[in-house]
């Protein structure tokens, strides 16, 4: 029945019937829940694949509450994937500015390319085509096929993982040799026995933010509750169990201030690595001189898997750096990291006290 309809489906993949009947079953309760427990998110509010293309790129590892006061504005900004096309990659970093993991703004941008280039600037509907994209795997190109364009296509994410591991009483470990591929055969089971393919999909991933949650999960308001097996044997705390942390790369890095008046000299880092493209302060090696340098502290940055540590140093005004450039930090259009404006924040702390007098003799921002 479901390798009918979805040739990604394992039929090698056995799912135990009363898994089965409890997906489909599941699929049902959640039609019923999601409409009166969805929350008001923007995006939700006008359905378009655009719309709904860029707030994936703009969820993934960042908090709905930050992406919800930024999604109208960016939005307003690049409506269209031609719009963001003509804008170019640099405008957009921009307008990312603050919401961290930057590849995912380069990416969204070539996404538009070839949305613009291959699709005549329409985003596709279909998971295969979407999955084609810059920077869209088969989770995204899933929830956008589903929600957007009511097409049956399955979704795992972390919310997913944990609804399905729990209903099922799956123990297993994330990352243990076939868990992935049975969650996703699940996923095609579930999303394939409903009607609208939308709503169970984002009320399932609802119930998994909302509900299910990783830790004290309200089991009590839960609609799936009643067919639970984690619930029904009491081990809703221990399922699913927590992934091996791997232990966090660190990265030292040595960068420089120099002030000109308001202005800060500022560099575009490389193409590639991290942080690649936006501008921050140059390293200490890109300086002429290492003379009458100052120690200013460190700042660390934490992100999932790097714990980087920035030790910045005050050079003299007016330093020149070969491809570096005077910015007024506060410029809005300048792709500024989070970590780079918590660098200039330290530097600008080290100003204050003298900026009576010097502050006004320099040159205007």
């Amino acid at each position: 029945m479901w390798q009918d309809r979805h040739d990604r489906y394992d039929p090698t993949m056995s799912i135990d019937e009363g898994h089965l009947d409890r997906l489909v079953w599941a699929a049902g309760e959640i039609t019923r829940w999601f409409p009166g427990a969805a929350r008001d998110l923007p995006w939700r509010r006008i359905r378009t694949p655009w719309r709904a293309l860029v707030s994936e790129f703009m969820l993934q590892q960042t908090q709905v509450s930050r992406v919800a006061e930024r999604f109208e504005l960016f939005l307003e900004s690049f409506p269209s994937p031609m719009a963001m096309v003509e804008a170019g990659e640099e405008a957009v970093l921009a307008k990312w500015s603050g919401l961290g993991y930057y590849r995912r703004a380069r990416m969204l941008h070539a996404a538009a390319v070839c949305i613009v280039e291959r699709h005549s600037g329409e985003v596709p509907q279909d998971a295969d085509t979407l999955e084609s994209l810059p920077g869209v795997g088969r989770y995204t190109a899933g929830a956008i096929a589903s929600i957007a364009c009511a097409q049956p296509s399955p979704i795992v994410d972390g919310n997913v993982d944990r609804v399905f591991a729990r209903l099922t009483a799956d123990a297993s470990i994330p990352g243990e040799k076939g868990r992935d591929s049975r969650r996703w055969n699940e996923a095609l089971i579930y999303v394939s026995s409903a009607d609208r393919p939308d709503l169970v999909n984002e009320g399932l991933m609802e119930l998994g933010a909302l509900v299910c949650q990783p830790k004290s999960p309200q089991c009590l308001i839960c609609p799936l509750s009643e067919r639970c097996q984690s619930y029904q044997l009491g081990k809703v705390a221990e399922i699913p169990p927590p992934k091996p942390r791997p232990q966090k790369k660190l990265i030292e890095m040595h960068v420089g201030i120099s002030w000109f008046g308001k202005k800060l000299l500022l560099a575009r880092r490389p193409e590639s690595g991290l942080f690649a493209k936006t501008m921050f302060p140059p390293d200490v090696g890109d300086f002429g001189s290492m003379e009458k340098l100052r120690s200013l502290g460190e700042v660390r940055h934490q992100t999932t898997h790097r714990d980087v540590r920035v030790h910045v140093h005050l050079f003299p005004e007016k330093c020149i750096v070969v491809d570096a450039e005077w910015k007024h930090p506060d410029d809005p259009g300048l792709a500024l990291t989070s970590l780079a404006s918590k660098i200039i924040r330290l530097a600008r702390s080290d100003q204050a006290p003298e900026s009576g007098a010097g502050a006004s003799s320099t040159s205007s921002g």
